[in-house]
């Protein structure tokens, strides 16, 4: 969904953002979504938003945003939570069902939106492992992506590579990980690569207790939040749209990730023009804690 199309279709509606920090909503389609703006140090050229994973808020970009905030000086950034996550509220009527496209078109009319409020002609667009597959859907069918950084990700379909413990042949089906201490344990183990589980054993031990505690805190609507975006994550497929992704991409993956391969980030930076890939050493998915430093260096770079 290109600007000249929502500018159309949001012709009548007053721009609802606002350029303050503290959260904010948007009301779009079924959903009140949750965003919040992060303002430039100096003089707004640029904006990046910022789209998070399966399950994951806007709430773990903080750091990332603060290190960004230093290095790109001129660059205000924007972070959502996606449908069925986070503070983001879905009504009723529109909760049975969800689409990675459907999300693509949230981000979008929240970009146009910013990007009408500081007189910017395009924007660029980060996504981690879902989040992912929603920004290259975005971009391609959205010329005002400027820069595209694809973490952690996956075009879907028959570009999809499958961790080793999913057999998409015998269907996928949601499973609830987090039921105990071991079950989580086991599952995370997948999350990240040697070098942090040699290094941060007690956070990874902690991370693991916070996440069991949450879940067992969470309501039964909360519950099949999770296996909503579960489905819409796993039946994806963008194959057919990367050749439209015009846009300057950055791919990054861990070489030790089990939970998307990094045979998929080799894919989409084979099959995307204009498109080049960083690949981090004995590092798993969650390249936002394993790589802090270095991840942030490298976006600086990429879209200074």
């Amino acid at each position: 969904m290109d600007f000249s199309t929502l500018s159309k279709e949001l012709s009548e509606l007053q721009n609802p953002v606002h350029l303050q920090e503290g959260i904010q909503f948007l009301e779009y389609e079924g959903a009140k979504l949750a965003f919040d703006y992060q303002p430039a140090k100096e003089e707004v050229k640029s904006i990046l938003v910022l789209v998070n994973g399966y399950q994951r808020t806007r709430l773990d970009f903080r750091a990332l945003r603060k290190k960004l905030e230093k290095s790109l000086p001129n660059t205000a950034t924007v972070a959502l939570d996606n449908r069925f996550c986070g503070q983001t509220i879905v009504q009723p009527s529109h909760s049975s069902s969800l689409t990675v496209s459907q999300m693509a078109a949230d981000v979008a009319v929240l970009a146009y939106f910013f990007c009408q409020k500081l007189g910017l002609k395009g924007f660029s667009a980060l996504g981690i492992s879902m989040g992912g597959m929603i920004v290259q859907t975005l971009a391609a069918s959205n010329s005002e992506v400027q820069n595209l950084l694809l973490i952690s990700t996956t075009a879907g379909g028959n570009g999809r590579t499958w961790p080793e413990h999913m057999d998409p042949s015998k269907g996928l089906t949601y499973i609830n990980h987090y039921e105990n201490i071991e079950s989580t344990k086991k599952h995370m183990l997948k999350y990240f690569g040697s070098k942090f589980l040699t290094t941060s054993p007690l956070l990874f031990e902690m991370m693991c207790k916070t996440m069991v505690k949450a879940k067992a805190e969470e309501s039964l609507e909360h519950s099949r939040d999770a296996e909503i975006q579960f489905y819409s994550s796993s039946n994806f497929d963008g194959v057919v749209q990367l050749s439209n992704i015009k846009s300057k991409t950055l791919v990054v993956s861990g070489d030790e990730d089990k939970i998307i391969p990094l045979e998929n980030s080799t894919f989409l930076s084979n099959n995307i023009s204009n498109a080049e890939l960083i690949t981090y050493s004995e590092v798993g998915h969650l390249i936002l804690i394993e790589e802090p430093e270095k991840f942030a260096q490298d976006i600086s770079l990429f879209l200074q």
